[in-house]
């Protein structure tokens, strides 16, 4: 019993050390904070960026392997819902961004003159994907 437990515990610490190694190298090989400071040029709050990351993931791994559960009104679920749209939103756009996306799916697909209708395709692809995700599937 004591020789399993030992070994679940050592299989989670090594699970968390690779996702965490993993997210922080994704992080900071795309330059996220650097790119977001430089963007909203608040240079002088990166320190707060950077806590505000880490209590993130904490949050979210204390939620996702807890049995957490907010016994929100439905009214109160629609604003959150929008703020979670928006981030989502915001980080899937800001990762396009940074690997240049949109330039090499123009360029690859030749449509230069028409990027503007890529980037609405895009767009509206999202949202239906999100609406169908969370109206039907889930």
């Amino acid at each position: 019993m004591f020789f399993r437990l030992l070994a679940l515990v050592l299989i989670a610490f090594g699970g968390g050390v690779t996702v965490g190694g993993a997210i922080t190298a994704f992080l900071t090989i795309l330059k996220i904070v650097p790119r977001l400071v430089q963007i909203t040029e608040t240079w002088n709050r990166i320190k707060l960026y950077q806590g505000t990351i880490i209590v993130s993931f904490i949050c979210s791994v204390i939620v996702y392997f807890s049995d957490l559960s907010l016994k929100l009104p439905k009214f109160a679920v629609a604003p959150i819902g929008l703020i979670y749209g928006i981030f989502v939103g915001l980080l899937s756009s800001s990762l396009a961004e940074v690997l240049n996306v949109i330039p090499v799916l123009s360029k690859k697909i030749k449509i230069k003159d028409s990027l503007k209708y890529t980037v609405w395709a895009l767009l509206g692809g999202k949202v239906a994907g999100a609406l169908i995700f969370w109206l039907f599937l889930k």
